[in-house]
């Protein structure tokens, strides 16, 4: 059986993923600023630019494990909704059609 993620969990992964990008874009916004050893190296900006859209990215993962207290199968990666019932499984048989009354 997999293992659930709880949401503190989540929180610390989300958050490390975070500061992870964040550092990421320090690091790429230093060097589109005063470049490598003096020398600006070229497509920086752009590095910069996408580096900054993965720091909004995580930001609002972060955000919406906080607020949305979100779980996460451990095997699946896919998200456990509390509020869906699970579906029944087991031994379930199929109902037949009642038969039509002749007048």
């Amino acid at each position: 059986m997999a293992k659930n993620i709880s949401y503190f969990d989540n929180l610390k992964k989300e958050l490390s993923d975070r500061s992870k990008a964040s550092d990421k874009f320090s690091k790429a916004k230093y060097e589109a600023t005063y470049g490598v050893m003096g020398i600006k190296q070229p497509g920086s900006q752009a590095r910069a630019s996408k580096t900054r859209a993965n720091v909004t990215k995580a930001t609002g993962q972060l955000f919406g494990a906080l607020l949305m207290g979100a779980r996460y199968d451990d095997k699946t990666g896919k998200r456990i909704d509390a509020s869906k019932p699970k579906p029944m499984t087991g031994i379930a048989k199929p109902v037949k059609k009642a038969a039509a009354k002749k007048k």
